[in-house]
């Protein structure tokens, strides 16, 4: 503005209404965060920070799914069984599975399949005489059934093996198919009967097991009993023995 008129009039501006914010101040501000981080970075702290939040995210990993059981050898028909499974010890009635000192193989003159009414109802008989062949892999197999307990149609199903002479038997050696489940006995005596006494047995039995007696059972005949049967793996109950021998003192 003016004050005066003419030459020696003098010109003065309007006082300003206030400072004006200049755009170097948030730039300088700008500047300094930038300037922390690198330095904070240079420290290694940003990279520790980082790490724990890794560290936190692996220390819960999803859980591994757990297998399916799963069996080397399912119970079978001879035409598709392959060799015996690995050794798989039942609970013996008496707990023992070792040998009687002074015991050794007995030998067998004939094996014979029977059911409740003796060798009449056995099953599949003609398989039976495959034990006594040192030769061969293949099963002596029952029937299959439609429950473990022979579908309510017969109380057992098993071998009887005779000695030829009467022996004292010590323990009897098995081995069935991989397929938990079969119940077994051992009885012993001296007519061929399935009514003979029972000496030794086991349960949920699969693979190698040993029956010891718990006294020495004197006899010529020794039954191989089954009461129950193991699942076949093709929704039946069946049961595969693969190899059977006798332990005791000749005489």
């Amino acid at each position: 503005m003016s004050i005066g008129t003419g030459p020696g009039a003098v010109r003065t501006d309007p006082a300003p209404a206030g400072p004006q914010r200049s755009g170097k101040g948030w730039k300088l501000t700008l500047v300094a965060l930038i300037g922390l981080y690198v330095l904070l970075a240079a420290n290694g702290l940003i990279a520790n920070v980082g790490g724990i939040k890794a560290t936190s995210s692996a220390a819960t990993p999803a859980a591994a799914p757990t297998p399916a059981p799963s069996f080397a050898l399912a119970s079978l028909p001879p035409s598709a069984a392959g060799a015996p499974p690995a050794a798989n010890p039942a609970r013996s009635s008496d707990g023992s599975r070792a040998g009687t000192p002074g015991a050794h193989s007995l030998g067998v003159s004939s094996i014979t399949a029977v059911g409740p009414d003796g060798p009449s109802d056995g099953d599949n008989p003609r398989t039976a005489v495959r034990l006594l062949d040192v030769d061969t892999d293949q099963p002596w197999y029952s029937q299959w059934y439609a429950s473990p307990s022979f579908g309510g149609l017969r109380s057992g199903t098993g071998l009887l093996l005779d000695l030829g002479n009467a022996e004292t038997v010590t323990d009897v050696r098995l081995t069935l198919g991989s397929e938990l489940g079969a119940d077994v006995q051992v009885r012993v005596g001296n007519t061929p009967s399935v009514d003979l006494p029972t000496v030794a047995s086991a349960w949920g039995a699969a693979g190698s097991m040993r029956l010891k007696a718990p006294t020495p059972a004197a006899g010529r005949y020794v039954l191989i009993w089954f009461t129950r049967l193991p699942p076949d793996g093709h929704g039946h109950y069946q049961v595969n023995v693969y190899n059977v021998e006798v332990d005791g003192v000749s005489g």
